[in-house]
């Protein structure tokens, strides 16, 4: 009896059975079936057809070009006009560029450096002597190219000391800094102020120092006049021209040998003043009352030009405390020298007294004029000799 299978129709032959597909076939195709998202896309966009595509160029078509011809025409047109509206600078640019045998204007003098050493020799003189006026009070002085005012006192790197460590040496050497800033810098001290941030500085328990400082400021006498230590000029007599101080020196120190620090600060202050509404006045007095920033007290329509060099050297101790009573933070004053070229001779009136060209000569009232060899007051390899109390001798150059 025949099987059910015996009963089903035969299965229809495989077209394909016994078909090769050799490389030649297949890189012949010229169907590839889309990639999955591709497939995906063309789905979604039969679903939800796309919004606006005419930012796309049209399959086959060139994508279109920016017009750059109208941006171009535009540019060229405003160079002309700005050629036209500036013609007299275009054609002092393209005169510089054509003559090349024209002098170079004379660049600004460089700042010289703070000093690391005393100088060997005396700064060199200038070819011309240039006379010094408002727009340039330091024309014809070495003093043109040193450093300006405070950031030209720079202290030394500080290490360990005796009994003090590397911290407490630099505060010492900030300290020092701080003095010569407040006693020579200070717009209010140079106009006579009353110059409390520098005494301050000074240990109260050295009374007799302390109480000979005060007493100079409010009647000074040659054995302690307020100018040895502090830069002042009477506003009636000088004030400072412009806010520019020239300052040149170093800053050095060591070990006492007893385990305190000693600095040494030697520097020269480089002031240039116009007239008061009294440049005369040598008269010696106490501080005015109410003294205003010398830079605010400018002398009327009076042109003239001076300057004043103070060359001051200040040795201050720091004693060990083991052995010696001393306040924390605070200097021990001791010694106290300076040089001042441009003052009169003779006076202690708590004043630096500069003589200004068209003044009368302080040393017209019976006072001491300078004598002996000239001293340069810009010469720094040396020491000045300070002579007698009430003499001075004359500069060579201020």
């Amino acid at each position: 009896m025949p099987t059910p299978e015996d009963l089903e129709p035969p299965a229809p032959a495989d077209p394909f059975e016994g078909l090769v597909l050799d490389d030649d076939f297949i890189e012949s195709a010229q169907y590839s079936e889309g990639s999955a998202r591709a497939r995906g896309l063309a789905a979604k966009w039969k679903r939800e057809p796309p919004g606006d595509t005419s930012f796309r160029p049209a399959p086959g078509r060139p994508r279109r070009k920016f017009p750059w011809q109208p941006v171009l025409m535009v540019c060229v047109a405003a160079a002309l006009v700005a050629a036209l509206l500036n013609a007299k600078g275009i054609h002092s640019w393209a005169s510089r560029k054509l003559d090349n045998g024209a002098a170079a204007p004379a660049a600004a003098p460089s700042l010289e450096a703070p000093e690391t050493a005393l100088p060997t020799a005396p700064p060199t003189t200038p070819a011309v002597t240039a006379l010094a006026s408002v727009a340039h009070p330091f024309a014809g002085s070495p003093a043109e190219t040193w450093p300006e005012g405070a950031k030209a006192i720079v202290v030394p790197k500080a290490h360990t000391v005796g009994s003090y460590d590397t911290a407490d040496v630099a505060a010492y050497l900030r300290a020092t800094r701080s003095l010569l800033i407040d006693s020579n810098l200070d717009p209010k001290v140079l106009a006579g102020g009353y110059p409390s941030a520098a005494l301050a500085l000074v240990d109260p328990r050295e009374t007799s120092t302390v109480a000979s400082l005060k007493k100079s400021l409010a009647h000074s006498t040659k054995a302690w006049d307020a100018t040895d230590l502090f830069s002042r000029f009477n506003p009636d007599q000088a004030v400072i021209d412009g806010s520019v101080i020239k300052v040149k020196g170093e800053m050095t120190y060591r070990g006492d040998g007893s385990g305190g620090l000693a600095i040494h600060a030697d520097y020269t202050f480089v002031y240039p003043l116009r007239p008061g509404p009294h440049p005369d006045v040598t008269v010696p007095g106490s501080a005015p009352t109410s003294a205003a920033p010398a830079s605010w007290r400018l002398a009327g329509d009076d042109t003239d030009v001076a300057r004043s060099i103070v060359r001051r050297i200040i040795d201050v101790d720091i004693p060990d405390p083991a052995h010696f009573v001393h306040t924390r933070g605070t200097l021990w004053l001791h010694k106290l020298d300076h040089f001042t070229g441009n003052t009169a001779c003779g006076l202690a009136n708590g004043w630096i007294n500069p003589q200004f060209p068209d003044a009368a000569d302080p040393g017209d009232g019976g006072e001491p004029s300078a004598s002996g060899p000239a001293i340069d007051p810009y010469d720094r390899s040396k020491l000045p000799e300070m002579g007698a109390p009430g003499t001075c001798a004359p500069t060579s150059r201020t």
